[in-house]
């Protein structure tokens, strides 16, 4: 149980490390979009947050108005200053995902270093 407590916790203190990243839904923009993609590629889109889970559908390179629904992994400020420093340094190791929703449709999980403002 203190292992997945502490792993848990770790995620969320990747999302008060980076607070552009981690605060995506409460904070972050009103609309995302696909970055560092090249133009002959897609971003894959999983049923799960991890490469773990498989692919279920692709944004394509240039995917603008994306919606994030949620992101993982996730802790508040207090829940990530209350970890130790070897907590906090092992949260910040995970990659974050995000739920993301395109063209009026959930799609999936994806990357978030994939994801930036779309200033549209």
């Amino acid at each position: 149980m203190t292992s997945l407590f502490a792993k848990l916790a770790l995620i969320a203190t990747l999302f008060a490390a980076v607070a552009p990243a981690a605060n995506a839904t409460a904070d972050g923009p009103d609309a995302w979009r696909v970055h560092n993609v090249a133009s002959y590629d897609v971003l894959n889109v999983r049923v799960g947050p991890g490469t773990d889970y498989f692919v279920i559908d692709a944004l394509p390179h240039n995917a603008r108005a994306v919606q994030v629904s949620f992101c993982t992994p996730t802790v508040t400020q207090q829940q990530y200053y209350a970890l130790t420093y070897q907590q906090q340094h092992q949260l910040n190791q995970y990659a974050t995902w995000c739920l993301v929703t395109w063209n009026g449709y959930q799609r999936g999980w994806v990357n978030r270093r994939f994801l930036t403002e779309d200033g549209y």
